[in-house]
């Protein structure tokens, strides 16, 4: 589970250095206009692919031994959800023409729509990769789908100079992906519908789960943009991504590798409950300090990435930073649930952290500061890890000190580091010019990760020096570096 990990978090690093660089590209070969145009389809095709997610490849995994009908109904399912999105987005085409006043939308959304019914067709037997925890492949597979890509987008950007360099590469990335799943996994799929009932009873919980998930992210931007209007939404939405580094670009893959994990031990009740536990502990290691650093360093991270003119940013990547930690643990937590075959307790803990940020966003409707809307996102996260902390101590049969004893030593040492390296920083926190913000970067991260680890060794011979992760992860990077230097040293005779 450790290695899938870091396979899955290696792979969002890759992925994130591509995008940055085609980004970098593109800008400079095409015009704004052509980001927007395609902008305006995948604003309706987005919608669409939502209302498609069922995830029938989660239901594969989570299951102990799936059969070859589930597999050949699993694939079935998909090719119509996709024939079916197709149509969709081809009908819309021309609606969507005269609803934006651009009649280029029409060629552009029947061809996203043809790409979208090719890549129906995946092979479904890649699902075996995360089945098996083989995550080398499943990164060479991701990999290679999205180094085609960006190789033909930068093609067509350089040969087209407009915005049919972004839909060829979309395309091709697709049409890719259905192409190395069938070169890299022997299993050959048949139509079928001998599973359908299974399969979309446990999958339509997991479409619950996208949709409101997705209603979770989009609610504050709309309460933001009706309040405060365009330019306070821009800030508000830019200061959400840095917020959420920590969850999106760590925690995020680390729970694509934890659920199959999770899936294999379901049958062991023991072993389940101490693997949950162990990942939760894994998990706040690095997303707590993390959330701590984004947070007491975000005025000098936002005029160093972002320029003195978004310094409304800054409260708003303060309070979400904390929002995005607590969004770690439940997150982990769903994908203990979804594991158990009870992905229902996700659907429920969604839906109560939305109607808690509905309710305490309402009542700020005159309020003029951003900050009140990501201070209600949260206490809507807070609330909902009140919700799932006593289901999963109920469902796992996890002991409530035993759990809490996972999160006091990386929270205080957090707490810690953050305080210290705030009151280092205090005497330049007022200058907004660049190289003081460099400065406090340079000097605030390295001195609150030297901070955060002193600490957490200090809390840890405190409390008696007990078996953790801590420890087990110090004595894994001490025989790998011992093997490493075993294999440095020059060979006697």
């Amino acid at each position: 589970m450790a290695r899938g990990a870091a396979w899955m978090v290696l792979f969002r690093l890759f992925d994130r250095s591509i995008g940055i660089v085609s980004t970098a590209i593109l800008a400079r070969l095409l015009v704004p206009a052509d980001f927007g145009l395609v902008a305006m389809a995948m604003s309706v095709i987005a919608v669409i692919e939502l209302a498609t997610a069922f995830s029938f490849e989660v239901a594969l995994i989570q299951k102990p031994d799936p059969s070859r009908e589930h597999y050949d109904t699993a694939w079935t399912l998909n090719v119509l959800m996709a024939s079916a999105g197709a149509l969709v987005t081809a009908g819309l085409a021309w609606p969507c023409a005269t609803i934006f006043a651009d009649a280029r939308l029409v060629i552009v959304m029947l061809c996203i729509a043809a790409a979208w019914f090719v890549s129906g067709f995946e092979n479904i037997g890649v699902v075996n990769f995360r089945r098996r925890m083989d995550f080398s492949a499943e990164f060479r597979l991701m990999a290679t789908k999205r180094v085609v890509s960006f190789l033909v987008t930068m093609a067509a950007a350089f040969a087209f100079r407009s915005y049919w360099a972004l839909i060829i590469g979309m395309a091709t990335g697709r049409i890719a992906g259905v192409l190395l799943s069938y070169l890299m996994e022997p299993f050959r799929p048949r139509p079928s519908f001998a599973c359908t009932r299974e399969l979309l009873n446990f999958s339509g919980w997991l479409l619950a789960n996208n949709m409101a998930g997705v209603a979770l992210t989009r609610a504050p931007h709309f309460f933001v943009g009706r309040l405060f209007g365009a330019q306070a939404l821009g800030a508000y939405t830019v200061g959400s991504e840095i917020a959420q580094l920590a969850h999106t670009e760590l925690v995020a893959p680390i729970n694509r590798a934890m659920f199959p994990g999770y899936a294999k031990l379901v049958g062991d009740p023991d072993r389940f409950r101490q693997v949950c536990t162990e990942a939760t502990a894994a998990i706040l290691l690095v997303v707590l300090p993390a959330s701590f650093a984004v947070a007491v360093l975000a005025g000098p991270i936002v005029r160093v990435l972002l320029g003195a003119q978004w310094h409304d940013a800054a409260p708003v990547i303060r309070i979400l930073a904390f929002s995005g930690a607590v969004t770690a643990i439940t997150s982990n937590n769903a994908a203990a649930y979804v594991a158990l075959g009870r992905p229902r307790l996700s659907t429920a803990i969604y839906i109560a952290r939305l109607i808690v940020f509905v309710a305490l966003a309402f009542p700020f409707v005159s309020s003029r500061d951003i900050s009140a809307v990501a201070l209600c996102e949260l206490l809507a996260a807070l609330g909902s890890l009140l919700v799932s902390l006593p289901i999963l101590l109920r469902v796992v049969k996890v002991r409530a000190a035993d759990y809490l004893a996972t999160m006091w030593r990386p929270l205080v040492a957090s707490a810690v580091a953050a305080g210290a390296v705030h009151l280092l920083l205090r005497l330049a926190e007022d200058a907004a010019d660049l190289p003081t913000a460099i400065m406090q970067l340079a000097v605030g991260l390295p001195a609150g990760l030297l901070l955060y680890v002193v600490a957490l060794v200090a809390l840890w011979q405190l409390s008696g020096r007990p078996p953790s992760v801590e420890l087990e992860i110090t004595r894994r990077l001490r025989a790998a570096l011992a093997a490493k230097m075993a294999g440095l040293r020059p060979r006697s005779g």
